[in-house]
């Protein structure tokens, strides 16, 4: 079984970062994956990382997959 080793918040806006993901705002930021958790990421990211490398489409900022999310939250509330 392959042990993950916790990340900070700072290291997972790093990694973010690293992936070309645009972070205009870092508390606001820490804020969300602390509430929602890092991985609600992972769901979304596909609409918007190049396929072969896993970096963001250039332009990509944090807010377009945590505004996604919300939908897709509300959405689910819905029905």
């Amino acid at each position: 079984m392959i042990k993950k080793e916790f990340k900070t918040l700072n290291e997972q806006i790093e990694i973010l970062k690293n992936k070309q993901l645009i972070i205009s705002d870092e508390e606001y930021t820490k804020n969300i994956l602390l509430r929602e958790n890092y991985f609600f990421i992972n769901g979304y990211r596909h609409l918007f990382v190049k396929d072969k490398d896993r970096e963001f489409l250039p332009g990509v900022r944090f807010e377009e997959l945590y505004s996604l999310f919300l939908f897709d939250r509300s959405l689910r509330n819905i029905i």
